[in-house]
């Protein structure tokens, strides 16, 4: 049993896994920026000067659609830390994988003129829950997506 999980640990934290995960995360986040509203999905350092400008601006939109952004990705990690710490299964990666698979597929299907601060919080809730199931590749830190390790570490404590 040991070995199973070991193995499943091995792949995980392949170069090929992080490779798969980084160009992921950009992809989505150029999507969200070029097509929804300029939010990133996966960028929080970028939201939250976003959000900042939107604030100083009076760009109420620009507020809901980036603050949203940063609750659903922070309510991404605590889903993310309790799934791990409650799951006894050896594929816990795979349950955190299911949301961002979800949202993806439905978002492929929503046109344009879908909110944006309904899409946008919605892959930033998929990309945390991707970042938290992937936090080490060979042994080594590492996150696929551009945000402080102090929301994330904020929002986990």
């Amino acid at each position: 049993m040991t070995e199973i999980i070991k193995h499943e640990n091995v792949l995980a934290q392949t170069r090929t896994m992080a490779a798969a995960l980084t160009f992921t995360g950009g992809f989505i986040d150029a999507y969200t920026y070029i097509q929804r509203g300029q939010t990133l999905s996966s960028g929080q350092t970028g939201n939250i000067i976003f959000l900042s400008s939107a604030l100083a601006k009076g760009n109420w939109i620009g507020v809901i659609n980036r603050g949203a952004t940063i609750l659903a990705f922070i309510l991404g990690l605590i889903v993310v830390t309790l799934i791990q710490l409650s799951s006894k299964s050896k594929y816990w990666r795979i349950i955190e994988m299911t949301p961002i698979f979800l949202i993806t597929f439905l978002v492929g299907f929503l046109p344009t003129s879908f909110p944006n601060y309904i899409i946008v919080p919605a892959l930033a809730f998929g990309l945390s829950m991707q970042s938290g199931a992937f936090r080490k590749i060979e042994g080594q830190g590492y996150s696929n997506v551009f945000t402080s390790g102090n929301l994330r570490k904020t929002a986990l404590s």
